[in-house]
């Protein structure tokens, strides 16, 4: 399977997030950007003889750009790891400068939430798909 490098909030429709597995957050920057490293699945694919899923999955960085409002709600209450469950997006605006739309978004995991508001996000993948039995890649496959 092969993918383009860079996707972006043009792409959004056709996106989704369900199960990519967090790996690192980096909290707002000088230049309003906030981060997030995830293994992203591309496609599931059912394994018609042992009937599980494999995946095709790429080790990206999800950045969102201009963003305001930060909150993060997450409780990992003495587990581990932090999945995403959904992104949404809504609530569209123009910038008070007129230069940009900015969206609320949401951010859900399995352990809480990330709300923010920005003008958009480039997801940046780091190799090509690889096919794994696992949703998460190990440190090393990054």
């Amino acid at each position: 399977m092969n993918v383009k490098e860079i996707w972006t909030d043009a792409d959004f429709e056709e996106m989704g997030w369900h199960d990519s597995y967090i790996h690192a957050i980096s909290l707002l920057n000088e230049n309003l950007e906030f981060c997030l490293d995830i293994d992203y699945l591309f496609k599931w694919v059912l394994d018609d003889q042992s009937n599980l899923y494999n995946f095709w999955v790429s080790p990206c960085t999800l950045l969102f750009l201009n963003v305001l409002n930060l909150k993060i709600d997450i409780d990992f209450q003495n587990t581990v790891g932090l999945d995403i469950l959904d992104i949404n997006r809504n609530n569209p605006r123009t910038s008070s400068d007129k230069e940009k739309t900015l969206w609320d978004f949401e951010i859900i995991t399995d352990k809480g939430y990330i709300t923010f508001e920005s003008s958009g996000y480039k997801q940046v993948v780091k190799k090509q798909p690889i096919l794994s039995q696992s949703q998460v890649l190990t440190r090393e496959k990054w």
